[in-house]
């Protein structure tokens, strides 16, 4: 895939809002569409990152009451990327549900409902039902009811924002800036070359990098897709992705692959259930179903591509921050 300043422009810019902007996924999205030659504002409460194009507008505001930055302006598309409860959603549709052409949500491959006893989980297999304590509409933070809230935000949006709405469902975002220390993590490891362990060869992975979900959503933005869509790659096996990394480093590790059992027994287990893809594998990134999403013209780069660009932004992470990310036990 092309990179973004070598994309074609849009031939018809357009007025783009932004929620969530600011956030971890959020700036690629506003490079995204700043480099189609889109107006972008980003919508937040101040806590901008510095990292944005300039001429980039920064509306003040807060989804829990103040959206007076933008309820008196019009805009072609609406992309919201960090939205957990349907609150938020009406709210918003009652600030500009008449002044926006098009509205994007992105959800979650979490809203399905035992996705392990799917042969294979397409965007019409069954949700979550919301059945907590809770008036639903006054969560706006992730907890026990993540995938259910979820899905009555997409309820939301529809009703919101009728016949203009794509609803999007990525499983594990990786690529620069992931925020679980997966990707990351091999494509670091190998480089430290000896000997690296993993289990489980033929674990199923599924991810989406950052940037193809960033130039997908902007795409379908200006074509006014509506529908909803798994926005994730198609499956490959654990051990192609330690292949992978290990071909990109300098001296390639000795890969020893041990059974899953043994190795949970050893030290950090909670991280390795993370950095061998069982924490994400519980039934949603198994069989998650792309087919609808890549005739809606989803470009998944090659893995290599992925990890190589991942490597090059770990490498400029201060050693705290690595050690947030849960790289840091690589040494034991």
């Amino acid at each position: 895939m092309a990179p973004l300043e070598a994309q074609n422009r849009s031939t018809t810019p357009l007025r783009i809002l932004i929620l969530g902007g600011t956030g971890n996924i959020g700036p690629y999205h506003v490079r995204a569409a700043v480099a189609r030659g889109h107006e972008v504002s980003v919508f937040s409460r101040g806590r901008a990152r510095a990292d944005l194009p300039a001429g980039v507008e920064r509306l003040i505001g807060d989804r829990n009451g103040d959206l007076a930055s933008v309820r008196n302006r019009d805009w072609d598309a609406v992309i919201d990327l960090a939205t957990f409860g349907p609150g938020w959603v009406r709210s918003l549709g009652e600030a500009i549900r008449d002044r926006t052409r098009h509205y994007t949500f992105i959800s979650t491959i979490s809203v399905y409902a035992d996705p392990a006893a799917n042969e294979r989980t397409d965007e019409g297999s069954r949700v979550l039902e919301y059945d907590g304590p809770a008036d639903p509409y006054t969560i706006f933070q992730e907890g026990e009811y993540y995938g259910a809230l979820k899905v009555l935000c997409e309820r939301e949006a529809e009703k919101q924002f009728a016949g203009r709405t794509v609803v999007l469902r990525p499983g594990f975002i990786g690529g620069p800036d992931e925020t679980h220390g997966v990707l990351s993590y091999w494509a670091a490891r190998a480089r430290m070359g000896g000997e690296a362990l993993a289990a489980d060869a033929a674990t199923p992975v599924q991810y989406i990098d950052v940037r193809d979900l960033a130039q997908w959503v902007v795409r379908l933005a200006e074509r006014r897709a509506t529908g909803t869509y798994n926005a994730v790659s198609s499956v490959v096996g654990l051990k192609q992705v330690v292949d992978a990394a290990a071909a990109l480093a300098p001296t390639p590790p000795t890969v020893t692959w041990v059974p899953s059992d043994w190795l949970m027994k050893q030290k950090n287990p909670e991280t390795w259930g993370t950095v061998l893809f069982w924490k994400f594998n519980e039934g949603y990134l198994t069989r998650i179903g792309n087919a609808k999403a890549l005739a809606a013209g989803l470009e998944i780069r090659p893995l290599r591509e992925t990890l190589a660009d991942t490597w090059a932004w770990y490498e400029r992470l201060p050693e705290q921050a690595r050690a947030e990310l849960g790289t840091g036990f690589m040494k034991n």
